[in-house]
């Protein structure tokens, strides 16, 4: 998949030039970052790292571009957060894991 648009549904793993992985989750909005673990820039952890995040919006998210999303991080008088990324080096569709009757577990 070499972009990904707001009216695409579904879950999706991105990876970033910088390691970074990061988890949408387009039909509960949300997303969450999970940081390199080899990121030379480790110490500059982002709020919310590890916790989902209620996703407004994707603004831009193609690979070798910036992804670029407007957050909600729950600070009181903020309304949205603007995060951009490193480049996007992949797009990949989440498959839920499914039980033998086909739920989800």
């Amino acid at each position: 998949m070499s972009t990904l648009m707001d009216e695409v549904t579904g879950r999706f793993r991105i990876q970033t030039q910088s390691g970074s992985i990061y988890l949408l989750d387009l039909d509960r909005h949300e997303m969450c970052r999970f940081p390199a673990t080899d990121d030379p820039e480790r110490g500059l952890n982002l709020r919310r790292d590890g916790s989902p995040v209620r996703l407004l919006r994707i603004v831009e998210c193609s690979i070798n571009r910036s992804m670029h999303l407007l957050i909600d991080l729950a600070v009181p008088g903020v309304d949205a957060t603007t995060r951009r990324t490193t480049p996007v080096t992949t797009i990949e569709r989440v498959t839920p894991n499914l039980d033998h009757s086909g739920s989800e577990k």
